[in-house]
C-alpha cells in the first residue's frame, strides 16, 4: 500500500535519506468499521493520509452528532485547532468501513522540511498543499450547499459527489452531514418528498 510520500516520488527526485527520513515520521494504522479516533492531541498534531477505506469526522454538540465531513482513498483529513480544542464539542474520526491510514505528526514533518533543500522539496510540498486545498474547496462547496440548496438538492450533490456514500455511510451519518432530519431523507429516497 503506497504512502502519500510515494506517489509524489512519481513527481518529485526524493533523496534516499529524505524517503528514509518519512517513512521514519509516519506510522501506519489499521482500524476496523466504526473504530475511531477523538484524543485531541491526536487529533491536533496528525495529518490523517487515508491509503484504503474511508472516515467521517464529527463532533457531539447538545448530545447529537453532527457529521462534518466524509474522507475516502488518497485523501488527507487535517483538523483544525478551532474544531479540535473547542471545549463544547467532542471531535472524532470515525471509520466507516476496514481502513489504513498513514499517520504524519505535524510538528516532525515541519522540521523535516525545514532542515532540507526546498527546491527537492518544491513539488513534494505542491502536492501536499494541492490536497489541503481541495479539502478546503470541498468544505466551502458544502457550505454553499447547505445555505443554497433544498433538501433535495442537497441530496443530489452528495449522491453526485460520492457516488458510493450510501455503500459506506448510514442513513443517520447522511443526514446528518446534509443537516436533515433522517426522516425527510427517507421521504426524498422514496420519491415522497416534495
Amino acid at each position: 500500500m503506497p504512502l502519500p510520500f510515494d506517489n509524489f516520488k512519481k513527481h518529485v527526485d526524493l533523496s534516499p535519506e529524505l524517503q528514509h527520513s518519512f517513512y521514519h515520521i509516519t506510522a501506519e494504522r489499521s482500524y476496523k468499521r466504526g473504530e475511531t479516533i477523538s484524543e485531541m492531541g491526536e487529533l491536533r498534531n496528525h495529518l490523517f493520509y487515508i491509503m484504503s477505506g474511508s472516515a467521517r469526522v464529527f463532533y457531539i454538540s447538545g448530545g447529537k452528532e453532527h457529521t462534518y465531513s466524509f474522507a475516502f482513498e488518497n485523501e488527507i483529513i487535517a483538523l483544525s485547532h478551532q474544531l479540535v480544542q473547542d471545549s463544547n464539542y467532542v471531535t472524532t474520526i470515525e471509520f466507516l468501513e476496514p481502513t489504513k491510514l498513514a499517520i504524519l505528526p505535524v510538528e516532525e514533518l515541519q522540521t523535516l522540511i525545514r532542515s532540507h533543500d526546498l527546491n527537492n522539496l518544491g513539488v513534494l510540498l505542491e502536492q501536499m498543499v494541492r490536497g489541503l486545498l481541495t479539502q478546503m474547496t470541498i468544505l466551502e462547496e458544502r457550505i454553499l450547499v447547505l445555505q443554497t440548496y433544498s433538501a433535495k438538492e442537497r441530496f443530489e450533490w452528495l449522491m453526485k459527489r460520492y457516488p458510493k456514500i450510501a455503500e459506506r455511510a448510514n442513513l443517520t451519518q447522511i443526514a446528518s452531514f446534509l443537516g436533515l432530519t433522517k426522516e425527510t431523507l427517507y421521504r426524498i429516497r422514496a420519491g415522497k418528498y416534495t
